[in-house]
């Protein structure tokens, strides 16, 4: 490895969106229940999302959010799961949704989302984003915005109805990791969703890399060899220029079962450290 230069990769790591416990065994059944949710799942989860089971490392998709304390789920990766078991924390990550204000109409306006509650420009909302009128479980495009007025492209929000207003994009942030003096990258032993980056002089410094990914075909090193190649890539990268943007992998196997996640193709990153 290229060493002696102080370099970093950039990733784009998933924002948590919600942290819990199970409070029911949903092993077997494919679902994730939590009673103590309150409304969070159906006002603020989306199908799609991912949930990581931290007792196990499995991951899953919701297909469904079914109430508001049960998340229908399919298995992702190799390391399959059946579901949650009781008593099981987890994290909920949007990887394909940004999450802008959630809450309640209480005005009814022709095309209009009405919320007196809320300051939706505050809250960044934008021309573009959509408007999900959970009530009646239809969708909009915003097309214009006020503090407390969303104009939409269909006719559908009344006073009383739930909604949830989100933009188009993973829900996530930037984390550097350092590139100089990378000694080794290999992927964990027992999880094949994560590469330690081990440094010198010691080797006894890890980056531990925990992502997701759709392939069920066996151990994945491809993200190891991607990462080994931005490393290089960090170091050649011409100064003044400090930080290389991880350019993302697309999952190379044609034998995908988890279709609807992106097509199956992206890899997602949850937790570096």
């Amino acid at each position: 490895m290229l060493s002696n230069m102080e370099k970093f990769i950039n990733f784009k790591e998933l924002t948590v969106v919600k942290t819990g416990t199970t409070t029911a065994n949903g092993d077997a059944g494919l679902t994730l229940t939590d009673t103590t949710a309150g409304t969070f799942f159906t006002r603020l989860v989306l199908p799609h999302a991912i949930v990581w089971d931290r007792a196990t490392a499995r991951k899953y998709l919701v297909t469904a959010v079914t109430s508001d304390t049960q998340l229908a789920l399919e298995s992702i990766g190799v390391d399959t799961g059946t579901g949650i078991p009781d008593a099981t924390p987890y994290f909920i990550y949007m990887p394909e949704y940004t999450v802008r204000q959630a809450g309640t109409a209480d005005g009814t306006g022709a095309f209009q989302l009405i919320d007196s509650t809320v300051d939706f420009i505050a809250a960044g909302v934008k021309i573009g984003d959509y408007a999900l009128d959970i009530t009646a479980a239809v969708t909009a495009k915003v097309t214009a915005v006020t503090k407390t007025t969303l104009t939409v492209d269909t006719d559908t929000f009344a006073g009383g109805d739930t909604y949830l207003v989100y933009a188009s994009g993973a829900d996530d942030h930037d984390v550097i990791m350092r590139s100089a003096d990378v000694a080794d990258i290999s992927n964990a032993s027992a999880d094949t969703s994560i590469v330690n980056t081990t440094y010198e002089p010691t080797g006894t410094a890890v980056m531990k890399v925990d992502y997701a990914y759709s392939s069920t075909v066996g151990a994945n090193s491809d993200m190891r060899a991607a990462m080994q190649d931005a490393v290089t890539a960090s170091l050649q990268t011409a100064w003044p220029a400090v930080t290389y943007d991880f350019p993302g992998l697309q999952n190379p196997y044609v034998a995908v079962t988890n279709a609807t996640w992106l097509g199956g193709k992206e890899y997602f990153f949850l937790r570096i450290q």
